[in-house]
């Protein structure tokens, strides 16, 4: 009889401790809380597709919401740039030149799985090579002034313009210093952050070797390096998106062990013509500081970088300087303001107003650019060449799918084994989903 009533007793507590977390014991499952699996596809301004498990028996319990659903979803995006123009100058082979600038692949999207995980995976053809671009698995904690945390294949966080991607650029390719000195996409690990009062954001960067690419810092080197990124907008955020924006930053890369072979290298900004200043492969290691600062009020742009190379080489016994830098104006004809990104500090895609339907009087938006760049490859041992550059032309977005850019690019190389120049007219489709 006592063991029966500590029995009942014993229920009694467990049945009082359920309800106390609002939760009630099920003898058995129903039919229709066995769990279920899913999938879907579908077109989005592209393809998606979503898969998937519920499990309905952990549905009414709390605890265990991160564990009731398994969840895949993303999206398939792709890229198509078709380039074509014209070289002339006694640095460049005369004549007309046309080239698949770059052909992409991708998906992302996110996974989750107890926590949510985004993912992002990216090939693509470039100069006659296939490359692994984009590639990372990324979380969000927001907590102790951490937003993101990622892991994988991406662009270290250096430069305004070397960040931004290639579809949100508001002439056809990077300056030739961001060119010359941006590592490209690296292995590595990355966290970010952002406030908005004061408004900033931070990035640091720990990453080592990456695939050579032919338009960013061409060393081969597989050392490891410390990168950190830190912007500030006095103005603050909201003044940033609805109007005036003032955009300061700096970034700081740092080798931690080994040496290695270094590379810097540029074209006239343009991918047609071969590259006119080269420091060729040398042992040593590098320390690389970048200055950036941005102005946008309206249809209005202003940006400038400062980057320079402070360069340890083996073969040399001081310090070696390696350093460029540009100043680009940009005015949208039609009035659209560039948008941007206040969490990763970077422009982001222009979007008509009026998406291209001529049919309806509508045009699309147009944006004219104009960039003066300077380049510095040569100090005592290494003669890499001396290059200044201008480049003007436009850009004509129909819409979020294609544009169409235009431009004319005048090199002068000095410093060389003989002074040279180099004229470009030259043309680029646009396609992207």
């Amino acid at each position: 009889m006592r063991d029966a009533r500590a029995v009942a007793s014993f229920a009694a507590l467990l049945l009082l401790a359920a309800h106390a977390y609002g939760e009630e014991p099920r003898a058995e499952p129903a039919a229709e809380e066995k769990p279920r699996f899913f999938f879907d596809v579908g077109w989005d301004d592209a393809p998606t597709y979503e898969l998937g498990q519920r499990f309905p028996l952990l549905e009414p319990y709390a605890w265990a919401d991160a564990a009731k659903e398994v969840r895949l979803a993303g999206r398939i995006g792709a890229s198509l740039y078709l380039d074509g123009g014209m070289l002339a100058g006694d640095a460049l082979p005369d004549g007309p030149r046309f080239d698949v600038r770059r052909a992409r692949l991708n998906t992302r999207g996110a996974l989750k799985l107890l926590v949510v995980t985004e993912y992002k995976v990216e090939v693509g053809f470039e100069d006659r090579e296939f490359y692994l671009n984009d590639f990372y698995l990324r979380w969000r904690p927001e907590r102790f002034g951490v937003d993101t945390v990622r892991v994988g294949y991406f662009d270290p966080p250096i430069s305004l313009e070397a960040l931004s991607s290639s579809s949100d650029r508001s002439l056809m390719e990077l300056p030739a210093p961001v060119a010359a000195f941006a590592p490209g996409y690296r292995l590595g690990v990355e966290a970010t952050g952002s406030r908005a009062r004061p408004s900033f954001n931070w990035s640091l960067n720990l990453s080592s070797v990456g695939q050579s690419q032919p338009n960013t810092d061409a060393s081969s080197s597989s050392v490891l390096r410390a990168v950190g990124r830190l912007v500030w907008r006095p103005l603050g955020d909201e003044r940033a998106r609805e109007d005036v924006l003032i955009h300061t930053g700096v970034s700081v890369s740092q080798t931690i062990s080994g040496s290695g072979d270094l590379q810097y290298r540029a074209r006239p900004e343009s991918f047609l013509p071969p590259y006119l200043v080269d420091t060729r492969n040398f042992d040593g290691n590098a320390t690389l500081l970048g200055v950036e600062a941005a102005w946008r009020r309206g249809p209005l742009s202003l940006e400038g970088e400062y980057l320079h190379a402070f360069v340890d080489a083996d073969d040399a016994h001081e310090i070696l300087h390696f350093e460029g830098a540009y100043l680009q104006l940009a005015w949208t004809v039609t009035g659209e303001m560039r948008p941007y990104d206040t969490k990763t500090g970077v422009f982001t895609r222009l979007e008509p107003s009026e998406p291209y339907k001529p049919f309806k009087g509508r045009w699309g938006a147009l944006e004219l650019a104009v960039r003066g760049s300077w380049l510095d490859l040569s100090d005592r041992p290494i003669q890499g060449g001396r290059m200044a550059t201008f480049n003007v032309g436009p850009v004509w977005t129909w819409n979020k799918f294609v544009r169409l850019l235009a431009g004319y690019v005048y090199a002068d190389v000095s410093d060389s084994p003989k002074r040279s120049t180099a004229h470009v007219a030259q043309a680029r489709i646009e396609l992207r989903m």
